[in-house]
């Protein structure tokens, strides 16, 4: 077995095995390719000694994975709407309409490769929201943050940072505005959000670098930036990490 990527909280991590042997990830069975292609998400709060298991026809094998521990940050974000912070009834059936879509998006299969491009930045500027931290909204405590911001000028260019397929957009959602989803294959998934212009539509291929968006401020924002996600299916891990930690396939 060969796995390369981040061993950290919130790290993604590429295997190769023989295609006939089955893995399972503490206890979780992953799925592997024709070609022996696995990807592991390894979630915020994962436990920091792990096994991955491959059993072969003849015998099994048993890895431990270690992943270090990582220390989140509080931030607080004060002047965003009532509403955007306390839903109402209505809205609260809007938002869970919405989840229900995204989070089906994000278990789609697509028995490809297509993240074996690489990765690149999907558009240059500020990070002002990192993975993992806990925010603090009008005061009142709230999820940990699934993605990084990058502030940038509202219009600026958000291009697909690896080969994908589109599998969801969305003109209006409630928290995220307009909003993008790729698939990159074997799980893997990238989510864009506040977007100001969406330039393609679902069904699309695209090749890293290839045009997507441009940078807004739509659903709960307080000014124009990207939230961008990476999950493997609704496992959220750390786009940044992803970047430092370029795969070797």
């Amino acid at each position: 077995m060969e796995i390369n990527g981040s061993f950290a909280q919130g790290g993604l991590l590429f295997g190769k095995t023989n295609s006939k042997n089955e893995v399972f990830f503490n206890n979780k069975k992953i799925f592997v390719n024709e070609s022996g292609d696995f990807v592991l998400g390894i979630g915020r709060d994962e436990k920091l000694e792990n096994s991955i298991i491959i059993q072969g026809l003849e015998k099994k094998e048993t890895h431990k994975i270690k992943i270090s521990k990582r220390k989140y940050k509080i931030q607080r974000i004060e002047g965003l709407p009532k509403n955007k912070v306390t839903p109402n009834k209505e809205e609260l059936k809007r938002i869970k309409k919405e989840s229900k879509k995204i989070s089906s998006s994000k278990s789609k299969f697509l028995n490809k490769t297509l993240y074996k491009s690489g990765f690149i930045w999907p558009v240059k500027g500020i990070i002002t929201g990192e993975y993992g931290n806990q925010r603090i909204l009008n005061g009142q405590p709230r999820r940990p943050h699934y993605g990084l911001d990058i502030s940038a000028v509202s219009g600026t260019k958000v291009i697909s940072p690896s080969d994908a397929e589109v599998s969801l957009i969305m003109e209006d959602t409630f928290f995220n505005g307009k909003m993008i989803i790729l698939n990159h294959g074997l799980g893997l998934n990238s989510i864009y959000s506040h977007l100001n212009k969406i330039y393609v539509k679902k069904g699309d291929k695209l090749k890293r670098g290839d045009l997507l968006a441009e940078v807004g401020s739509t659903g709960r924002a307080t000014g124009p930036h990207l939230h961008w996600g990476m999950n493997v299916f609704n496992t959220a891990v750390d786009p940044e990490k992803l970047i430092q930690n370029q795969p070797k396939f």
